[in-house]
């Protein structure tokens, strides 16, 4: 994946209250902002078990497994993040997580400690 990028030789860009996008002359460039994605692995302290995900808001998601909302981790509640990685989008981040899904659970606990 590739960040957006944008380049145009010109005047200085204008910008207004009600047109949040940044006009170039002819060109109308739309504000992108480069928003994070997030691989994560919790442990269920009710049994120990491991769980992988990707997600857009980390503390979000936390929150929705410890308080029942996500129905596979529900019965194995409280979870604990245990290890994070942040990625630049989200085709990067789902390969990741299908990687980290193929692990055992010895190499799960080896790349936890680091």
């Amino acid at each position: 994946c590739r960040p957006v990028t944008a380049e145009v030789a010109g005047s200085s860009p204008v910008r207004s209250a009600k047109n949040p996008h940044i006009m170039w002359g002819f060109f109308v460039l739309q504000k992108h902002f480069i928003m994070s994605w997030f691989v994560y692995i919790l442990q269920s302290e009710k049994d120990g078990d491991y769980y992988k995900g990707i997600t857009e808001n980390i503390e979000l998601r936390l929150k929705q497994h410890n308080t029942g909302q996500s129905t596979y981790t529900s019965t194995k509640m409280p979870w604990q993040l245990v290890y994070i990685k942040e990625m630049s989008c989200k085709r990067d981040a789902l390969i990741e997580e299908r990687r980290l899904k193929k692990l055992n659970r010895a190499s799960l606990e080896k790349l936890i400690r680091g």
